[in-house]
C-alpha cells in the first residue's frame, strides 16, 4: 500500500458523524479512547484463547503471574491479589477455590504465624502459566513487529502517562 494514502478504521468514521452531528464539540479524544477500547476488546480475545490452549482462563494466568513473579516459594497473601489485581474478596475467594480445585494453586497457613494465610502456586501452575507467558509473548512481539522499537517506546511512555492518574498497581 501506498505510504501517502491515509489509512481509515471505524473510528474515523465515528468521529466524522460525532462532528457532522455534534459540531459544537470536540469529538478528538474519541479518535485515541475509542481506538483503545475497541483495541483492549481484540486484546482480551485473543489472550482468553492464548490462555485456554493452557488450560487457563485470564484471569487465573494473571494470580499465576503475580505468583511467579514472586520468586520461589511463589506465593502471596490473598490481600496483595486485592490489592495488585484489584479483586474483591468474594470473587478472590472463588477464584482460589477454582485454583485448588484444578490443582494450579495450594492454601497454607504461616509456619511462625498461624493466622497468616498464603496462596502458593502447584509446579503444574508455574508449568502452565511459564508455557502461556512464552507463547503471549511471542504472539505480541509478532503483532508490534510492524512498529519501530522508538514509536514502541513512545506508546508505552504515553500509555503510562495516561494511567498514572488512576494510582494503585493494578495489572
Amino acid at each position: 500500500m501506498d505510504d501517502n494514502v491515509r489509512k481509515t478504521d471505524e473510528v474515523d468514521e465515528i468521529v466524522a458523524a460525532w462532528q457532522r452531528e455534534r459540531g459544537d464539540l470536540d469529538s478528538s479524544p474519541l479518535e485515541i479512547f475509542s481506538r483503545l477500547l475497541r483495541l483492549n476488546r481484540h486484546l482480551d480475545k485473543f489472550r482468553r484463547e492464548a490462555f485456554a490452549a493452557h488450560g487457563l482462563d485470564v484471569w487465573e494466568f494473571e494470580m499465576l503471574s503475580l505468583l511467579r513473579r514472586q520468586g520461589e516459594p511463589y506465593q502471596a497473601q490473598p490481600s496483595q491479589f486485592m490489592s495488585e489485581l484489584l479483586v474483591p474478596s468474594g470473587t478472590l475467594t472463588h477464584r482460589i477455590n477454582t485454583m485448588v480445585e484444578r490443582g494450579h494453586a495450594i492454601r497454607h497457613q504461616d509456619s511462625k504465624d498461624r493466622r497468616v494465610k498464603y496462596v502458593r502456586a502447584t509446579p503444574l501452575g508455574i508449568e502452565r502459566s511459564d508455557r502461556a507467558m512464552a507463547d503471549l509473548l511471542e504472539s505480541e512481539e509478532a503483532m508490534l513487529e510492524p512498529i519501530p522499537m522508538k514509536d514502541r517506546r513512545e506508546i508505552s511512555r504515553i500509555l503510562r502517562d495516561l494511567l498514572l492518574p488512576f494510582g494503585g498497581t493494578g495489572s
